[in-house]
């Protein structure tokens, strides 16, 4: 016998989870009720864990992993019937352990019990291979904590035209292509640390298409069947650097490659997306919009840009195509926290720090 779920089986409901927060519900059920007819407190243990571990997990990088380690419980009254919401939030949060409160309340507003937890955190999950957080950077991460390989990562400049006008180019130039190295990635909820003494360096958010079957000389028609996902991406540039290089007529590889230079979300499967085109597009700094436009500004499609590149070199699985930023590029400086969002496919929050010692 193959038994449901064990969230399904009590029947509770995920109502938003997002910024180290969450709410769930749960409607009280006969097989939820003790023989007194009041809701048994493992039920109640249950929701307030599930609402506590929800708000950590909407608090740490998606390829992190959690477990709690304490829960302290107590139980202020026994309901009978209706709706139980249990509101969860975390207080703290450190390298490897996070600290959550929460209480349930039920359809009354009334307050059934409160809980406060701690839980350990892995930047990895517990038992796979793993040599720190240098060699995460080297993966792709989907929504069930799987990960991709990356091999190159190939980006493109001048894809919408507003945005080639403010650098001062003109908006009919046809894309110019560069790579970055892999070790550029890092993830959701990173905290980046920004070269030193080497200019200015600008944010540019993009969407980023993950490559599942390898192939060349692709054609426009079939381009997407190569598609394995999306993601949201942000192309960190030495912007001082870069104009030194484009004024000697040199390669952006330093402009663009840097540590940390490419964050990338969590990959969402192509059919949850389509074709890329008509998703909006954002990016905040410090809850300030810097960058909004639509992915149906690209000049050239996701299709086209695969046909193109695929034109001069093999795509593999694991590639990634970074399809170019909008308007409204800017600086980002230690102490930032940029937010940057594409429709369908998800948001990605990093934080800026002073550089390395």
């Amino acid at each position: 016998m193959r038994f449901p779920p064990f969230d399904e089986h009590m029947g509770t409901r995920l109502v938003r989870r997002g910024q180290g927060e969450a709410e769930l519900t749960l409607a009280l059920l006969p097989h939820h009720l003790n023989l007194r007819g009041v809701a048994h407190g493992g039920v109640v243990s249950y929701l307030l864990d599930a609402a506590l571990g929800s708000a950590v997990i909407a608090s740490i990088p998606r390829e992190w992993w959690c477990a709690t380690t304490s829960l302290n419980i107590q139980f202020l009254r026994g309901p009978r019937d209706g709706v139980l919401t249990a509101r969860a939030r975390v207080v703290r949060r450190g390298r490897s352990v996070a600290f959550a409160a929460g209480e349930i309340v039920d359809a009354g507003g009334r307050t059934i019990a409160s809980a406060t937890g701690t839980w350990h955190l892995w930047p990895y999950r517990p038992g796979a291979p793993h040599a720190g957080d240098e060699q995460q950077r080297g993966f792709a991460v989907f929504e069930d904590g799987t990960r991709l390989p990356v091999g190159k990562i190939l980006a493109v400049g001048r894809n919408y035209a507003e945005h080639a006008a403010e650098m001062g180019a003109a908006p009919d130039r046809p894309p110019v292509l560069f790579l970055k190295p892999a070790s550029a990635l890092v993830h959701d909820g990173a905290r980046i640390p920004l070269p030193a003494d080497l200019g200015a360096i600008h944010h540019e958010v993009e969407l980023v298409v993950a490559i599942g079957r390898a192939g060349k000389q692709i054609v426009r028609d079939r381009a997407l069947d190569h598609v394995l996902g999306f993601a949201v991406g942000v192309d960190l540039t030495l912007r001082d650097l870069q104009g030194e290089a484009k004024k000697r007529g040199e390669p952006w590889s330093l402009a663009k490659g840097f540590d940390g230079s490419a964050p990338l979300s969590t990959v969402v499967a192509r059919e949850r997306v389509g074709d890329g085109s008509g998703l909006a597009i954002t990016l905040d700094v410090n809850g300030e919009r810097r960058q909004r436009d639509t992915t149906s500004s690209m000049n050239r499609s996701v299709a086209e840009l695969i046909e193109l590149a695929s034109r001069w070199m093999r795509l593999e699985r694991g590639d990634l195509i970074f399809t170019g930023t909008p308007a409204g590029v800017g600086p980002v400086v230690a102490g930032d926290r940029l937010l940057a969002s594409i429709e369908k496919v998800g948001t990605l929050g990093v934080e800026f720090t002073g550089a390395e010692p």
